[in-house]
């Protein structure tokens, strides 16, 4: 998922520097509404953890992600182990460069 202008942008370098491109199905700058489209299992977004601080919906698992400018979450819908591809993401986006 994508959120605004800015938050888009950090995530599709997040995943340039994994080495992909995302495929980004929905867009929204809510954080609550991104949050609740993870939680419905609709897919897997980059939340900033003010944001998680601020909001965290149940059954919503952060998964930190490092070096990055920001610090930046994987967002992924219940307790690990999470499905293979949210599973194979986290791993991409979290193997140090």
């Amino acid at each position: 998922m994508g959120g605004c202008e800015r938050c888009r942008a950090a995530t599709i370098a997040a995943c340039a520097q994994a080495g992909f491109a995302p495929g980004i199905a929905y867009s929204c700058d809510d954080t609550v509404i991104t949050q609740s489209l993870v939680a419905a299992g609709m897919g897997v977004a980059i939340v900033n953890g003010l944001a998680l601080r601020a909001h965290r919906e149940p059954g919503v698992h952060a998964t930190r992600l490092d070096g990055n400018a920001r610090q930046i979450y994987a967002a992924t819908y219940g307790e690990p182990p999470d499905p293979p591809a949210t599973t194979a993401l986290i791993e991409i986006l979290t193997y140090p460069s």
